[in-house]
């Protein structure tokens, strides 16, 4: 279980620093609707804008991200648009609502999709994911949180991401109710404001850590 933490103000390592964060959204609600994990993924974005971090939001409903483990997998597929952005992104966000219990359809294609890039670290020793900082942001309406957040932790570390302390941000509503009253319901959820700054913090302060001080794999040695 949760345990609200107040969030506070630190020293940042890196000061000024101006870093890029990519937000993937993994809602199946196609734009404008309204997606709440895409709401609570821009109050992370918010609160990071304080230090200097410049944020992009896709929404991966309306990409076209076809089945496979390829950086191409076809003419007009979105997909190495998307490398491109997680190659310059400092920061990356991994936002999914939880569907049966467990992370969408959309994020279980962004973390196959990603096999291509694990090849490649396989291959030559360096993740193109090194010295990239990784939070979750998730939102349901029935429980599954920890559960799917967990899965997606042990992805990202594996495929080279650092994951700082509270790397993670969610809202689980009430069980048989509508979700059309999740957004004020979660709006007024202390819990949540708290876990979201908390995790705009700890994702920049790793991120500028990062960058000055680079993991850097040395060519030719086992």
């Amino acid at each position: 279980m949760y345990k609200p933490k107040r969030p506070r103000q630190c020293d940042m390592p890196a000061p000024g620093t101006t870093l890029r964060a990519l937000v993937l959204n993994a809602s199946l609600k196609h734009g404008p609707a309204l997606s709440n994990t895409e709401e609570l993924a821009q109050l992370v974005l918010d609160h990071m804008r304080e230090h200097d971090v410049l944020g992009e939001i896709v929404r991966l409903a309306d990409r076209n991200i076809p089945v496979g483990l390829g950086f191409r997998e076809s003419e007009d597929d979105d997909w190495p648009q998307l490398v491109a952005a997680l190659r310059a992104a400092d920061i990356v966000i991994f936002a999914t609502p939880i569907w049966w219990g467990g992370r969408s359809s959309l994020m279980q294609r962004v973390i196959e999709r990603m096999d291509a890039l694990d090849e490649e670290y396989r291959a030559d020793g360096r993740s193109a994911l090194y010295n990239k900082v990784a939070g979750i942001v998730i939102t349901g309406s029935e429980d599954g949180a920890l559960s799917t957040m967990g899965s997606i932790m042990m992805v990202l570390t594996w495929m080279g991401f650092t994951l700082p302390p509270e790397c993670a941000a969610y809202w689980i509503g009430e069980v048989g109710q509508p979700t059309s009253e999740d957004c004020a319901k979660r709006r007024m959820n202390e819990a949540t404001q708290h876990m979201a700054k908390n995790l705009a913090r700890n994702l920049v302060y790793y991120a500028q850590l990062l960058k000055r001080h680079p993991l850097v794999p040395k060519a030719g040695e086992a």
